[in-house]
């Protein structure tokens, strides 16, 4: 579990340094997180929706495990 939340905090803080450079206020960006440890993550995105997607669908390439969103930022 330490691995898992430790991932998801590195996760954060990549899309803290993206949210730095986005040019459109809101751009939504969200993490997702495998029991194994394997994360996906988005950013820029305009929607929530579409942003969580994008984070599961990135995680799901790399783990035959069940991936699910850890933090979804609306400045991410």
């Amino acid at each position: 579990m330490k691995r898992k939340t430790a991932l998801a905090l590195a996760g954060v803080f990549a899309m803290a340094l993206f949210a730095e450079s986005a040019p459109q206020a809101f751009a939504w960006g969200c993490t997702a997180v495998a029991d194994d440890g394997t994360y996906g993550y988005s950013y820029n995105y305009p929607n929530r929706r579409g942003a969580r997607q994008r984070a599961k669908a990135e995680c799901n390439a790399r783990t035959n495990d069940t991936c699910e969103i850890v933090s979804c930022d609306p400045n991410g």
